[in-house]
């Protein structure tokens, strides 16, 4: 193995330079900040000492072509030294090479560009080796030779796919990089992570934050550390970046707009559909002056009926009960006279896809109705996770998340503003009517999973 030690005044110097000395398949294995020259260590220039090697058996093979780029060095780096490979991977991440273009912000997902003679992958890196500065990993692939099969394939009466398929390929490799980069920069290694950014991180996981969503929030933690950082100066900021990222998941303003005629709950049993029913019911009442209806399709659970029921005389409300999806339009019809009807679900097995047709046949999705799930975060987030995916034919607008006050950890919110494409609206404390209900923001969900 050649190691070679440089000394540069920026990071696209140092990697013109190792390109240059020891090819594409070199790794940096260390980068920090110097300072030369001056007297008695003042007034000296500050400069990067970057510390870079390669395989010489690797630097012997023929080159690949560009198509099939290797990601062999890096894995090696990965497993022999997690370290090194982290600094690797920031350096690589540090400004675009020569022929790529930078990008400060970049999607977490890979984009894939494709034009007549290149297809570009970029993909958003987490860390430069100087000064912690956003940068974009792009990698351009020159295709020209590739292009001519496809170019003959035309000729001979054949679809011009191969490049596509190509592009799909090398958007792939880069994915499954990131993800083995992302496993390497969050495992459960305190010497990899400083104690404030990992002190973020335990507290992440123990609110049950998914390792994908965690890895995002401590990739950006690590791209604005400075030195000295205490561990509340940490938290404080990871509360910014769950607020930044819950800022597409929050509809302001989350409640029940004035042009909506019906609101359908719909929830696996026992969540709280019926009494959060009967808190928005009395808060559109009592504070928006609205002239309230109920209609139940719960006619399996004993005592359902009764219970929707009650809350309907206690606000002297209509109340109608239906049997089946082809009862509804009878019974708007009866509660024409309604500014707004909510509509109160059976709660059955989710797992049971006759229960979820009859949901789905039951609701509405026109602009004068909602569609709130509702969940509770007193359910593990893998069971949430399956019920999403489970009623993922019903036209979902907002989620409810209920029983706050039965559970400590709250992470199951960020991870459902994450993996899908729900507006959070309301969150439920208690079982009092009306009161146990507030508007979700996204500080507050970020107040309550960081522990403020």
């Amino acid at each position: 193995m050649r190691v070679k030690r440089y000394i540069v005044d920026s990071m696209p110097e140092a990697l013109d330079k190792i390109r240059i000395d020891l090819g594409q398949d070199a790794i940096i294995l260390n980068s920090k900040p110097i300072k030369t020259g001056g007297i008695f260590g003042l007034f000296g220039k500050q400069q990067i000492e970057v510390v870079a090697a390669v395989d010489e058996k690797e630097a012997e093979k023929p080159k690949r072509t560009p198509a099939q780029p290797s990601r062999e060095p890096i894995i090696r780096a990965a497993a022999a030294n997690p370290t090194a490979a982290k600094r690797a991977y920031q350096s690589m991440a540090a400004d675009a090479l020569a022929n790529t273009v930078a990008e400060t912000v970049a999607p977490p997902d890979p984009i894939v560009l494709a034009d007549a003679g290149s297809v570009t992958v970029r993909e958003r890196a987490p860390l430069t080796a100087q000064g912690g500065e956003q940068s974009a990993l792009t990698r351009t692939v020159n295709q020209e030779d590739a292009a001519q099969a496809p170019r003959s394939q035309e000729a001979g009466g054949k679809p011009a796919a191969a490049a596509h398929a190509g592009s799909d390929q090398l958007a792939v490799e880069v994915r499954h990089m990131r993800q083995m980069f992302e496993k390497l920069l969050t495992s459960d290694s305190r010497q990899q992570l400083p104690q404030p950014i990992q002190t973020v991180r335990d507290r992440l996981l123990q609110q049950e934050v998914t390792e994908e969503a965690a890895s995002e929030i401590i990739r950006q933690l690590i791209m604005e550390a400075e030195p000295g950082w205490e561990a509340a100066e940490a938290v404080k900021r990871a509360e910014e970046l769950i607020i930044q990222s819950l800022q597409k998941a929050v509809i302001e303003p989350v409640g029940i707009e004035s042009n909506v005629r019906y609101a359908f709950f719909f929830g696996p049993t026992g969540v709280g559909k019926t009494t959060t029913i009967a808190k928005l019911a009395a808060n559109c009442m009592l504070k928006e002056k609205r002239k309230i209806g109920f209609i139940t399709a719960d006619t399996y659970r004993i005592a359902a009926v009764e219970q929707l029921k009650t809350y309907a005389n206690i606000l002297n409300v209509p109340f109608e009960v239906v049997f089946s999806p082809k009862e509804i339009p009878q019974a708007m019809e009866r509660l024409s006279g309604c500014d707004l009807v909510f509509v109160d679900t059976a709660g059955r097995n989710y797992r049971n896809d006759e229960y979820v047709q009859g949901i789905r046949e039951l609701v509405v999705a026109d602009q004068n109705s909602l569609n709130f799930m509702v969940l509770s975060l007193a359910s593990k987030y893998s069971d949430m996770r399956t019920i999403i995916r489970n009623f993922g034919d019903v036209p979902v607008s907002r989620v409810i998340f209920t029983k706050a006050d039965e559970t400590e950890a709250y992470g199951a919110m960020l991870n459902v503003a994450a993996e899908t494409n729900f507006s959070i609206s309301y969150i439920t404390t208690g079982q009092n009517v009306p009161d146990d209900i507030i508007v979700a923001t996204p500080r507050l969900i970020a107040n309550m999973i960081m522990g403020e």
